[in-house]
């Protein structure tokens, strides 16, 4: 049986994010959407939302407790640490997004957003937040259209900017759409960095680090380079690393970066980092139960980090 795995039908297409919706977002969504029905709590299964950018099979399926545990034993057969991963990585961007609205800061960029739900499930805590939500048009269109088939609203504060990162200038896109640099801003790359060519990546952060206010941020995941000397050495990586190949050719990795190596990268680029997280403290950190028992191991070659400006 293939139900809800990434063999799916329509998932083997060889179009590019350009032609067609991101296969990568929807998996995403389908992971979150899971988790939301099998922990019905905001810390493991946030993101009630998620299940509306599901193709309608999917959506109906996963009501059932048994595909839920279908799609959870073949992932975890292909790529072990997957699911759990992009629950703790939703945990983490939830925080962080939070944090941001609570504070008022005025501007949030979520830069490659694809079905990312934060600016509609915490509208209420938004008083004074502007979110430019960043992604290629292909799948920036499919979501407005299932936010409209839902009957989810889309709030004032939040701009769509369509734009690819490999081939438009960031900062020229996002000054039509009224970003201003000199305002603090919390930069979110959840799930991006590594699709990146590295020029996009240095792109990116160069716009972070000559943000005019010194207390703005950038959020984001990474993965670690794997290889024959060291793919053996972090919880599901080879299996994971052998998922992308044959099943999201055209959503390979192209960026990536030893842990050892970060802090000097971003220091190169203007950024000092705040919080850096390996696995085993995204494990301790974002799944383990109320009674102290880890849900679960993540896939290990990836890691978080929250940086700011290096203003001196």
């Amino acid at each position: 049986m293939v139900l809800l795995t990434h063999t799916s039908i329509g998932i083997m297409s060889k179009k590019s994010v350009e032609e067609k919706p991101s296969k990568t977002a929807m998996f995403a969504a389908l992971h979150r959407a899971i988790a939301n029905k099998e922990f019905k709590n905001g810390r493991f299964g946030a993101d009630y939302l998620a299940e509306y950018f599901l193709p309608y099979l999917w959506k109906i399926l996963i009501e059932f407790k048994i595909f839920r545990a279908i799609f959870k034993s073949r992932i975890n057969k292909y790529s072990p640490g997957l699911h759990e991963y992009v629950i703790a990585r939703t945990a983490f961007f939830d925080s962080i997004f939070r944090d941001a609205l609570n504070k008022k800061i005025p501007q949030i960029l979520s830069i490659g957003a694809g079905y990312d739900t934060r600016a509609y499930r915490f509208a209420k805590l938004n008083k004074a937040t502007n979110i430019f939500e960043l992604d290629i048009a292909t799948t920036q269109n499919r979501k407005k259209k299932c936010l409209k088939k839902a009957r989810i609203d889309i709030p004032q504060s939040v701009v769509f900017v369509p734009i690819n990162l490999t081939k438009e200038t960031l900062i020229k896109i996002l000054e039509k759409a009224g970003y201003e640099a000199r305002k603090r801003t919390l930069f979110v790359l959840e799930g991006v960095s590594y699709y990146l060519e590295p020029e996009s990546v240095d792109a990116t952060l160069s716009l972070v680090s000559h943000s005019l206010h010194s207390e703005s941020l950038i959020a984001f995941d990474y993965a670690m380079p794997i290889s024959e000397d060291n793919l053996n050495n972090y919880y599901g990586a080879n299996s994971f690393t052998q998922l992308m190949k044959k099943y999201h050719s055209d959503e390979i990795f192209l960026f990536n970066i030893y842990e050892d190596k970060i802090e000097s990268f971003l220091e190169q680029r203007g950024l000092k980092i705040i919080k850096h997280l390996d696995n085993r403290e995204i494990e301790k950190t974002f799944l383990l139960d109320k009674h102290g028992a880890l849900i679960g191991q993540v896939t290990g070659h990836f890691r978080f980090v929250l940086a700011s400006p290096n203003k001196r």
